[in-house]
């Protein structure tokens, strides 16, 4: 009967526990950075807007919505399908894809935490404007998320 080789063992295990450590770090790391940034969205989101143009068969657009109820977030779903003013508005933008966030005057494709607490931080000390489901806030070419 061969035994097993205890160096070969000893150096696989090892490697196992560096892997599990590392990727524990990571988890930890990143649920962190998701509570700073949700903290900071829900603060700044009490007096700059958040709009998020979606469809209704947009996988990303349900996971970005989740992501907002869960942390308590304040913001408007403008789905383009069925609202004519947000398709407007979308089609302005010449948008790619969606989900599309309006953060205040700010456009970006795609729903990125870390950026939507960056772009509500710099607007935050303009004046807030009341969300309105029939009308979404006009376009600006200056931030457009066009390729």
């Amino acid at each position: 009967m061969n035994q097993p080789d205890r160096p070969a063992l000893r150096s696989w295990l090892g490697l196992i526990v560096l892997v599990a450590l590392v990727w524990g770090a990571s988890q930890g790391l990143s649920r962190w950075q998701d509570s700073r940034a949700a903290s900071a969205i829900r603060e700044h989101s009490q007096r700059v807007d958040i709009t998020l143009y979606t469809t209704s068969t947009c996988p990303y657009c349900a996971q970005a919505m989740a992501w907002l109820k869960r942390h308590e977030v304040r913001w408007r779903e403008c789905n383009v399908e069925t609202d004519p003013a947000c398709a407007r508005t979308y089609a302005e933008q010449g948008s790619p894809g969606v989900p599309l966030v309006q953060a205040g005057e700010r456009w970006h494709l795609g729903f990125h935490a870390p950026w939507l607490a960056e772009a509500l931080a710099q607007q935050d000390n303009k004046a807030p404007r009341a969300i309105t489901p029939s009308q979404p806030a006009s376009p600006s070419g200056a931030s457009s998320p066009r390729p």
